[in-house]
C-alpha cells in the first residue's frame, strides 16, 4: 500500500506509528506495534496537536482504517 494519499483535498498518510512526521492539517494512518496491534486513525490540527479519531477503536488492516479517514473526510466535507 501506498504510503501518501489525498482524498477531497485532504492529506492521508501512512505511518509506521508516529504521528510526529506529519503536517498540520494531515490525517493519519498509524500503526500500533508495527501493525500487530492494529491500526490507528489521527489528524494533526493547526497547532500541532493530534487527535485520535477512532475513538479506542483499532482496526485489523491499513485498508480498513483509510477508508475510515475517507469517510470522516466526506463528513466534515458535508457539513
Amino acid at each position: 500500500m501506498k504510503r501518501y494519499h489525498s482524498h477531497q483535498g485532504r492529506d492521508i498518510v501512512l505511518t509506521g506509528g508516529s504521528a510526529r512526521d506529519l503536517e498540520a492539517g494531515q490525517f493519519g494512518v498509524l500503526a500500533i506495534d508495527g501493525g500487530a496491534g492494529g491500526w490507528s486513525v489521527v489528524h494533526k490540527g493547526p497547532g500541532g496537536d493530534v487527535m485520535e479519531l477512532n475513538n479506542e477503536m483499532h482496526f485489523e488492516t491499513p485498508e480498513e482504517a483509510l477508508a475510515f479517514a475517507k469517510e470522516l473526510i466526506d463528513m466534515l466535507a458535508a457539513s
